[in-house]
């Protein structure tokens, strides 16, 4: 069975749109879906109840932060293989069926990850690469986020769970990261995972929409970014080569008056390089974060 555990803080209709999803490409009886709703109302888990969902599901609620939310989902996941998708993406037609499909054609394997793309087919978050292969420390950057991730659960009883401060709604101010980090867990582990193209999880692209908030969610991803980098000692020269594409990257948007979108990218390489120093940015907010 594959256990699909959601931490979310209540967004119901995007939540609704991925259960939706479920209902009509999970294969029957092989795909459990646990939510941690972590809202005052707990709207996404009463949803869930209202719902009903013709497969099987569970609900439960902890303190914030996705990675405490993903920690106390496994309390109830009881899959073989366990994946955590965003609560804003949905899966489209043969996407599970693929993933159950390779766990059990290929023993060895302890992870498996999939691009991410828009509804209309446009790659979403990365630029992910046409050819799949082996993930691996130095191309994770571009192979891995959370919601494309697959693990056999055999191999996360061995490397642990997720730091919990680390991510979204962590504590701390190392705002991402924490999925790297597991993913990095289970490589120095010596487990393999996989990248596969044909495996797609859906999402809208978040830079479609670039505001000043989306700017201030770069500065703490790229906190967590930096982090990251020092925490695994990770090389250099790659740390060196996305810094120097996201600047450049940030030149041609600007040139082009994508100023949110430069913005973002600045304040990505400000928290990578506080990340990595471990040393907070001076103009962090207060009251959100260590």
């Amino acid at each position: 069975m594959l256990s699909l555990v959601v931490s979310t803080v209540g967004r119901p209709e995007e939540f609704a749109r991925l259960v939706d999803s479920l209902v009509r490409t999970a294969p029957a009886g092989q795909v459990e879906l646990v939510v941690c709703d972590q809202s005052s109302d707990q709207s996404c888990a009463r949803l869930l109840a209202e719902l009903d969902p013709p497969l099987p599901w569970a609900a439960t609620t902890s303190g914030r932060g996705a990675s405490v939310g993903r920690n106390a989902g496994l309390e109830l996941a009881r899959g073989s293989v366990l994946g955590f998708p965003d609560d804003n993406c949905w899966f489209p037609p043969g996407a599970l069926e693929r993933v159950l499909a390779t766990f059990a054609a290929e023993p060895s394997l302890d992870g498996l990850s999939g691009q991410q793309q828009t509804v209309d087919g446009r790659p979403s978050m990365l630029r992910w690469p046409d050819r799949g292969g082996p993930v691996t420390r130095t191309n994770f950057m571009k192979t891995s986020i959370m919601s494309t991730m697959f693990f056999r659960r055999s191999r996360l009883d061995r490397v642990g769970r997720f730091d919990e401060g680390m991510g979204v709604g962590s504590a701390g101010w190392y705002g991402a990261g924490e999925e790297s980090d597991l993913l990095l867990r289970v490589l120095d582990d010596g487990g393999a995972v996989r990248y596969d193209p044909a495996v797609v999880v859906l999402q809208d692209e978040p830079r479609d929409e670039a505001d000043d908030r989306f700017v201030a969610k770069m500065l703490r991803y790229g906190c967590g970014n930096g982090h990251l980098w020092r925490l695994h000692r990770l090389p250099r020269w790659l740390l060196a080569w996305y810094s120097a594409r996201k600047a450049v990257g940030a030149g041609v948007r600007l040139a082009r008056g994508q100023r949110a979108l430069a913005r973002a990218d600045i304040a990505y390489l400000r928290g990578t390089w506080a990340g990595w120093v471990d040393r907070r940015p001076r103009d962090w907010p207060a009251g959100t974060g260590s």
